[in-house]
């Protein structure tokens, strides 16, 4: 799981904060998470609502971003977001209805101490 991110706001290709994953290695395929979107946290400014991970929430559409050059970058990723996000588990559906468990980063304080709702 280190090595995929969700990605759902301005890291995604195109996005004004691309660059941040720009220098990586990697892949990117659609995806889906489940949770709530709200206007809060930095992006909101720019149009991108913070995600509240939730398995009994709204589609919320993204990108998977797989990538072995990830497990050296959380740290500086962690920084990037900044205390407005936490990086949590989260468990992300493909556009062929597979599931796999990836990172992202969610509004701080949406997930209790086993993760966010019933992710995985």
């Amino acid at each position: 799981m280190t090595d995929r991110l969700f990605v759902y706001g301005t890291l995604a290709p195109g996005r004004q904060n691309a660059h941040v994953l720009a220098d990586l290695p990697g892949s990117w395929q659609p995806a889906t998470a489940r949770g709530t979107l709200l206007a809060q946290g930095w992006g909101a400014a720019a149009g991108y609502p913070g995600l509240i991970p939730d398995e009994q929430g709204s589609e919320v559409d993204g990108l998977l971003f797989t990538s072995p050059a990830l497990a050296g970058h959380w740290i500086r990723l962690d920084e990037f977001e900044g205390e407005g996000y936490e990086r949590v588990p989260i468990t992300v559906t493909l556009h062929d209805g597979s599931r796999v468990d990836a990172h992202v980063y969610a509004l701080s304080g949406t997930a209790d101490a086993d993760g966010p709702s019933g992710a995985g």
